[in-house]
């Protein structure tokens, strides 16, 4: 019986639509905006928290890190924690009794490859033997990794990834058991793993981590060794809470910090947490879940639009309900037809915003396969089941959010009070105040939305405009990986390095030639220093700032002079005379307008003191934090990387072209002089640091970019729904402006009505708008948004006052048209008209 009336209703619900094409038509696209913009982002969001891993029982996926308590956020790794030595691994491990499986591993590593003469840089994985075992993933050729794989000294082995082994082996049956050189050593491929698994992230190959990274005791550290230091995973054992492997963790950690004091005693808690909130990072999971808050805002304005369009249609329809009524049709059953319209246009507008949807993501998808840093292999774009149930809850919605109150209003009147006046209806002074309402709160979502879309668009624009005290378009770098296998002492990384930089001075190609540890010239070191003549208490007490370790001439390169003493040399052995340069902030904090040649500086190392560096020049400051970090000062110094001990594995090269050369056509000459120097050798990370910098940001523009069309869909939506209340106003009022324009008023007074009215209703909204924005922006997500916007103030008035100024010139354009109607009431047909 139910579905009998329903499907009734649906039909009358269709052919009045069909009657009424312009409504049907601009609902639909209006609700399909928003319900299709929604849907997409509700696919990222997917993707990204909540679908997770395939894994069997992923739920119990953890990752454990050590946490210092009274550390910033950004060096406790945003609360993942850290592991500081594998060591600490390996002692976590045999204590806990919380997980039924660890295992530690480097992911988004170098691994070189030489197969058949061809050398290969690839991203791969250095894993403990438990790796695979702890995901239940099993190779589908060949076997996993032992622990005696797993030790120092062992013949290297290695299991290929599904496309690597397709793309560069012939996807050979007979794959195992083959030899290849794996970091300049002999090494056998024992295995194949699945198709499309590339675990953690983007992996295409594994290697076992000891093999390559020794364990090294706790004193024995050196900062910027190559010590492999790991990220530890586990499965929880059936039955332990989060809670209860958490607190086991904490204690662990108590006692690791009262044993071994110098290397441990600041990190006296721990975190546990699941594997997928690890992997994705706080960041960006307040990402994306603040642009599902903005594209849930435009839906809602959306809602509010088609509502009021309802509120139209309602007017216009008073006296065909009344007739109904009066024929016996109850209000429920009224209210039923009404909102079975609205439905049908909700479904219709969840079609084509679910076709809109297809087209965006797949507009994303392509957008992020460009990106040069790919995305986590398991976070796949796609609408599945969950996102369209999303969809089918938000139309729900809709439907109720657009049509139920129109509905209700409209059929409260009295039938005989609607026939008397003509159609009119006696409700039309509530529906004209909640239209206001409506608009009101229209503005106050879009001042909100713009607000929020223009601080982060002001934020991608900071980072892409950091000045990082160079030419980024002048030089060309690419990256280097001495591995052990082929250089097993630091005297044969240092003659290469040394060897490497004097040949590439000759090379008729290259002005001038350098090296540094910095990777994509953005990223290098930070940690702690200490500075003669300053007292410490505490560990703590000590500063935090940036260090890079370069050859000589790398400032020259750069284009850069020196302010005061000298360069470095060939003769600037850390085994010598250990020796630092400082940039001219670093010289400035500590010591003014007095010189900072002689004094001494070192970087902390609480367990094992390095030597103190004496200070031979300063130089003028670069960026060299990264368009990412904006905690840490721009204080910095540098050491020399010839004569660096340990000496370091990884190395940037950077030339500078001859007068009339581009730098960005030095790419085959830098590869071949390489080759020349070392055939097995691969360069990686190959461009100009402007290239670099501009491909890092590249998910950030994306982003700035979904931000811009959010705030210009919801600009565009209040001006039409402005635009449309204003226009039922005017012709609800026609009649009253006809009675004042007989007794008198002439239409400038008319206009200023109307024109006033659509000025409270604009200030009340930016008002609330503004103030809401201010409220959450800059007082309770202040904490998270730190995390989000670089370099920003939320409560920057500059940002306020232009969303203010653009949507008052869009409120008066709106205005203007029903008050210029307005004026051209003729008295008499008004006072005519029903």
């Amino acid at each position: 019986m139910f579905f009998d009336s329903f499907r009734q209703d649906v039909r009358v619900g269709l052919r009045l639509l069909l009657k009424e094409k312009s409504f049907c038509f601009l609902a639909v696209l209006v609700l399909g905006l928003g319900i299709g913009g929604a849907t997409t982002q509700f696919t990222v969001v997917n993707a990204v928290v909540l679908r997770g891993f395939s894994f069997p029982h992923p739920e119990q996926l953890m990752s454990v890190g050590l946490i210092d308590p009274k550390a910033s956020d950004q060096n406790n790794n945003f609360g993942n924690g850290n592991i500081p030595t594998a060591q600490d691994y390996e002692d976590l491990k045999a204590a806990q009794k919380s997980f039924s499986m660890m295992a530690g591993y480097l992911n988004n590593s170098t691994i070189n490859v030489t197969y058949k003469n061809n050398p290969q840089r690839h991203i791969g994985g250095y894993v403990t033997e438990d790796f695979f075992k702890i995901i239940n993933v099993s190779p589908i050729l060949g076997r996993d990794f032992t622990a005696e794989d797993n030790k120092p000294g062992a013949e290297k082995v290695a299991i290929l990834g599904d496309e690597i082994w397709r793309r560069d082996f012939g996807a050979d049956p007979n794959i195992v058991g083959q030899s290849v050189r794996i970091n300049g050593k002999a090494a056998a491929i024992i295995g194949v793993m699945p198709p499309n698994f590339k675990f953690p992230q983007a992996e295409e190959l594994w290697a076992p981590l000891y093999n390559e990274f020794p364990l090294v005791p706790r004193g024995g550290l050196f900062p910027g060794a190559n010590y492999g230091a790991p990220k530890v995973m586990g499965r929880l054992k059936p039955g332990v809470t989060l809670d209860q492997a958490t607190a086991e963790m904490i204690a662990i950690a108590k006692h690791l910090a009262e044993d071994n004091p110098k290397t441990n005693q600041n990190f006296t808690s721990a975190s546990v947490q699941p594997l997928l909130k690890a992997f994705t990072g706080v960041q960006a999971r307040q990402q994306v879940w603040a642009m599902l808050a903005a594209i849930i805002l435009v839906l809602l304005i959306a809602c509010v639009n088609v509502m009021n369009m309802q509120f139209g249609r309602a007017a216009l329809r008073a006296k065909e309900l009344a007739i109904r009524g009066a024929l016996g049709a109850t209000r429920w059953r009224l209210v039923r037809q009404m909102l079975t319209e609205s439905l049908v246009v909700a479904v219709f507008g969840s079609a084509a915003g679910v076709l809109l949807a297809y087209w965006s993501v797949d507009l994303l998808v392509r957008a992020i396969s460009a990106s040069p840093v790919p995305l986590a292999y398991w976070m796949q774009f796609t609408i599945d089941a969950r996102v369209l149930a999303f969809t089918l809850i938000i139309t729900l919605v809709a439907t109720i959010v657009s049509g139920f109150v129109p509905a209700f209003l409209s059929t409260r009147g009295n039938a005989a009070e609607i026939m008397k006046e003509g159609g009119r209806g006696n409700s039309n002074r509530l529906v004209n105040a909640i239209t206001r309402v409506l608009v009101v709160g229209q503005i106050a979502l879009t001042a909100a939305l713009l607000i929020a879309a223009t601080l982060q668009i002001k934020s991608i624009r900071n980072q892409m405009k950091l000045d990082y005290g160079y030419d980024e378009n002048a030089i060309y770098t690419a990256r280097m990986a001495l591995m052990e296998g082929a250089y097993p002492s630091e005297d044969s990384r240092r003659e290469f390095f040394q060897r490497a930089v004097r040949a590439l001075r000759t090379n008729p190609r290259f002005e001038s030639a350098a090296t540094s540890s910095r990777s994509r010239m953005t990223f290098d070191g930070q940690g702690q220093y200490e500075v003669d003549g300053q007292d410490y208490l505490t560990d703590r007490d000590r500063p935090r700032g940036n260090f890079e370790s370069v050859s000589d001439n790398y400032f020259t390169t750069l284009g850069l002079k020196i302010l005061e003493g000298r360069d470095f040399t060939v003769d600037d052995v850390d085994s010598k005379q250990p020796v630092a340069i400082v940039n001219a902030s670093f010289a400035r904090k500590y010591w003014g307008n007095q010189s900072a040649l002689g004094h001494q500086i070192r970087i902390f190392n609480p367990g094992q003191p390095l030597p103190w560096r004496t200070i031979v020049g300063v130089v003028p400051d670069t960026l060299m934090q990264g368009p990412f970090d904006q905690q840490t000062e721009s204080v910095g110094f540098y050491m020399p990387l010839l004569g660096a001990s340990p000496a370091p594995q990884f190395c940037t090269i950077l030339v500078h072209p001859r007068a009339g050369q581009r730098a960005d056509t030095l790419g085959p000459a830098l590869s071949r002089a390489v080759a020349e120097l070392d055939s097995n050798l691969p360069t990686y990370s190959p461009g100009t640091p402007a290239r670099f910098h501009h491909e890092i940001l590249h998910n950030n523009r994306i982003i700035a970019t979904l931000f811009t069309i959010f705030g210009v869909v919801a600009f565009i939506l209040s001006a039409v729904g402005l635009y449309g209340v204003m226009s039922f106003s005017v012709n609800q009022r026609t009649q009253e402006f006809g009675i004042r324009m007989a007794l008198g008023a002439d239409a400038r007074r008319i206009f200023q009505m109307v024109m006033t009215q659509g000025a409270w209703q604009l200030i009340i909204g930016l008002v609330l708008g503004a103030g809401g924005a201010a409220l959450l922006l800059g007082v309770l997500a202040a904490a998270a948004l730190r995390n989000i916007l670089f370099k920003v103030n939320t409560l920057d008035p500059s940002i306020y006052f232009a969303v203010a100024a653009v949507l008052t010139v869009v409120a008066a354009a709106s205005c203007f048209v029903p008050a210029r109607r307005a004026t051209r009431v003729d008295p008499i047909h008004a006072l005519r008209t029903e």
